[in-house]
């Protein structure tokens, strides 16, 4: 009795990580709608091309670059999340799967998530005239937050993988 419930428990734990998935399909549809963002800041960007002034072309470059991290954000997301799902109970991985360990994925996520908020904040500074101090500091502050955030998350990674060695 006991060993069927342990079991039943065991399969309902085991089985809920695919609850997740349902999660990853709404990235999914995120990142189609960040394509069209992306489409559309394109056109923008190349339509106008020849009357905007060359700040102006940085920014647009700038919002095109941005997408593309965010849309490599949502990526590296779903890409670990479809790996938990794939990895337990046996079933087979795909090649391309299981290159980054947790630390790994931790490390990218925040180093994508400092780039997308370094170049907003490059378009703040393009801007910077129209802006208003406080919010360019906040935006700075922010920035450095993040990248402190990331050199403790690897020393600390860095530090426990000494232990274990």
């Amino acid at each position: 009795m006991i060993k069927d419930f342990e079991k039943l428990v065991a399969a309902l734990i085991t089985g809920s990580r695919w609850l997740m998935a349902l999660f990853y399909i709404g990235l999914i549809v995120v990142l189609f709608g960040v394509l069209a963002r992306f489409v559309q800041a394109l056109i923008r960007a190349t339509i106008g091309f020849a009357s905007i002034e060359p700040a102006q072309f940085i920014v647009a470059a700038l919002k095109l670059v941005d997408l593309v991290l965010i849309g490599n954000l949502i990526v590296v997301l779903i890409s670990a999340g479809l790996d938990s799902l794939l990895s337990v109970g046996g079933t087979k991985q795909l090649g391309w799967m299981g290159q980054l360990d947790f630390a790994g994925i931790k490390l990218k996520l925040i180093a994508l998530i400092a780039a997308i908020t370094a170049i907003d904040l490059l378009e703040t500074f393009i801007n910077v005239s129209s802006m208003d101090k406080r919010d360019v500091l906040w935006e700075i502050l922010i920035l450095l937050t993040i990248v402190v955030a990331g050199i403790l998350l690897a020393l600390m990674d860095r530090i426990s993988g000494e232990r274990h060695d």
